[in-house]
């Protein structure tokens, strides 16, 4: 067909499909033929079923591509191959087809849910109406992704927001769908008369939305240097969401931008299934690079402890303090600081450690003097 197609008219066009119309019905009836004179036991039966199931979408699929629909509706219902049928609906937005085809053929609403899902459109498998009450519930509680929507339908609010909650947790590809779903799930949860705002499942998720609240409000400039888009960006954890502000993806760190951190810190403290030693790593990773942003430090030459206040690091204490944290618990102490591998490759030289180390240890005195009370 792909070679005489290109030498007729648009007259002749037709006549050509409905001649490789009529040879694919009687190639396809042969394959049927010899199927059904075969014994149920015979070796050769289950591979002429494959290669007739083969050769029937090889057969129909032309007419598709060419856009033959009358005729490939036609030959894909005659020889039942129902994955071309739904297919054929979706192309030609004949939902009423579908529905036809799904009480006509049983087994056919089957192919069409497994068709939808496998495209992604899940959202039709609600529209389409092509199963009975209980097989649409049967579905869609064997179906992990759509399995919240049968459970509030039963109106089991609990089961629905756990449901979603794993989604949520789950989901790693956008931040957007993320935070759809865990909120979906805070508001099913709470319909159940049993959940309040202060219940753990309730405060759990309001910790993980805070922290997408955290990331939606990073700045476009770090965003941009991370090579992430606020429209399609992943969600990102607690963790990754420090790292990536104290990093070089922020130029222009700030002690707002530090207070941030903290509050993300703050978050992780309350997450049960973080260590304190995964704790302390991101705190002295916090501390270390809002001291390493002022470049005073690498040169401590003719700079006295009066000066700290001059100092990022200690703008970010001090709103930290401000602000209600507990900075004796997300200041490290002075000898974790001090001990940092870190600054031998920034001190090149000697003196000019023990000029840091000495500033460092007044600016924690004074920190002191004023109240705020440190490791």
């Amino acid at each position: 067909m792909e070679t005489i197609l290109p030498e007729v008219d648009e007259d002749a066009r037709y006549q050509v499909f409905l001649v490789a119309a009529s040879i694919t019905k009687s190639v396809l009836k042969v394959y049927l033929n010899l199927i059904s004179r075969l014994p149920t036991h015979d070796n050769e039966l289950a591979d002429l079923r494959t290669d007739y199931e083969r050769k029937r979408g090889i057969l129909i699929e032309p007419f598709i591509s060419h856009k033959v629909y009358k005729i490939a509706f036609s030959l894909a219902e005659e020889f039942q191959h129902f994955t071309l049928l739904v297919q054929l609906c979706e192309e030609c937005n004949d939902m009423n087809k579908l529905r036809s085809l799904s009480l006509q053929y049983p087994g056919f609403a089957d192919v069409a849910y497994k068709w939808y899902m496998d495209q992604g459109k899940e959202s039709k498998l609600l529209t389409a109406n092509i199963m009975d009450r209980k097989q649409l519930s049967d579905f869609l509680n064997s179906n992990e992704k759509l399995q919240w929507i049968y459970q509030l339908g039963q109106k089991n609010y609990v089961e629905a927001g756990a449901t979603l909650v794993m989604l949520g947790t789950k989901e790693e590809e956008f931040l957007s769908r993320k935070k759809s779903l865990l909120s979906i799930s805070k508001l099913a949860l709470l319909a159940d008369e049993g959940i309040t705002m202060d219940t753990s499942e309730i405060q759990n998720i309001n910790r993980e939305l805070e922290v997408i609240t955290h990331q939606e409000r990073l700045k476009p400039e770090m965003l941009e240097n991370a090579g992430l888009s606020p429209e399609s960006m992943p969600p990102l954890t607690a963790s990754e969401l420090i790292r990536l502000s104290i990093s070089d993806n922020n130029p222009n760190l700030e002690d707002i931008d530090v207070k941030k951190a903290l509050d993300l810190l703050q978050n992780i403290a309350q997450d049960d299934n973080v260590s304190d030693e995964e704790f302390d790593k991101l705190r002295l990773e916090i501390w270390t690079a809002v001291i390493s942003r002022d470049s005073w430090w690498t040169k401590c030459v003719n700079y006295t402890p009066e000066q700290i206040d001059e100092t990022l690091f200690y703008r970010a204490v001090i709103l930290a303090y401000n602000s209600g944290f507990p900075i004796s618990h997300f200041l490290p102490s002075i000898s974790d600081i001090i001990s940092k591998c870190h600054w031998k490759t920034m001190f090149k030289e000697e003196n000019h450690f023990r000029q840091f180390e000495y500033i460092l240890k007044s600016g924690y005195e004074q920190m002191q003097s004023i109240g705020i009370v440190c490791q």
